[in-house]
């Protein structure tokens, strides 16, 4: 977006979207910190730290020798705003706040015994104890510097560690404008607030990003936004899967092949289609016919 596009953007909305894509990290924080944990190289000696290091100079894929310090790091830096926060609005600490490895200058990370299953366990206390006082962290004057760390911090982890599942994502509360299905999902193209995209899960159309950050209603929008599992990414649909996905005929879905040029290709007896030809064909289509349908307004 261009200078003169994000100043004209409330500093309310900002923060509210700021907010969001906060509550989309915290969300997914769990699953990548127990991802995390799960490529900690095993059967460590003892560093002077108390923290266990591999025997190994150079371990295997997938294990990850800085594994370790990145969990503990993040792990570190929640509960340190989670006692922050706790202290300043005068709310009780989840119990399991006093589970880390700390030492003179405070919480380190995780116990040097955590597993995987229990790296998930400790950070979803955390971070569903933040999401339950949202409304409160909100409302003070350093919510945006929290939400921006909180941001940076799930990014800069899932860029270095990346998982096969495309974990959490906000969905916006409004029907797309070409299918009309209630799925149009943001989502972060980098750690920059103001870089994302509003697809839809269904047809795939983009919606128009600064109109949505300049709709009037967008307040009521951003605070109605659900979170919820983001849907993995399929190249090739078998024809039966297309005609279910698309909810198209299966003699709509023979005419995009012999007369639109749908690319498929068969294996072991199976015709697959290109899921993302076909959606955009669709759309395409489908957007035509709606122009169609307007009335002009030529005398």
């Amino acid at each position: 977006m261009t200078d003169t596009v994000t100043e004209a953007i409330s500093p309310t909305v900002m923060l509210d979207l700021s907010a969001v894509r906060a509550r989309k990290g915290l969300r997914d924080a769990a699953d990548l910190l127990a991802h995390v944990r799960s490529l900690v190289p095993p059967s460590g000696t003892q560093r002077p730290d108390g923290q266990p290091r591999s025997k190994q100079q150079g371990s295997r894929l997938p294990f990850r020798e800085d594994a370790l310090e990145e969990s503990d790091s993040v792990y570190a830096q929640l509960l340190d705003w989670t006692r922050s926060w706790a202290d300043t609005l005068t709310l009780p600490l989840p119990i399991t706040a006093g589970y880390a490895w700390s030492n003179q200058a405070g919480p380190q990370g995780f116990r040097s015994t955590v597993t995987p299953e229990g790296a998930h366990a400790l950070t979803a206390n955390l971070t569903t104890w933040l999401l339950l006082h949202d409304d409160k962290i909100r409302r003070h004057p350093t919510a945006g510097m929290f939400y921006e760390d909180v941001a940076d911090l799930m990014w800069n982890l899932s860029k270095k560690f990346p998982r096969e599942s495309r974990g959490m994502r906000p969905v916006l509360p409004r029907p797309c404008p070409i299918c009309g299905d209630p799925s149009m999902g943001v989502e972060w193209r980098s750690g920059q607030l103001l870089d994302f995209t509003l697809t839809c899960t269904y047809c795939g159309f983009e919606g128009d990003t600064t109109a949505l950050l300049q709709d009037r209603d967008v307040r009521t929008l951003m605070n109605d936004m659900r979170i919820e599992e983001a849907p993995e990414a399929t190249s090739w649909w078998t024809k039966k899967q297309a005609v279910r996905e698309m909810r198209i005929t299966p003699q709509t879905l023979n005419r995009y092949i012999q007369r639109d040029g749908l690319k498929t290709h068969t294996a072991d007896g199976t015709v697959y289609v290109n899921a993302g030809q076909l959606r955009e064909l669709w759309r395409g289509k489908r957007s035509r016919n709606a122009d169609a349908r307007r009335p002009s307004l030529t005398p």
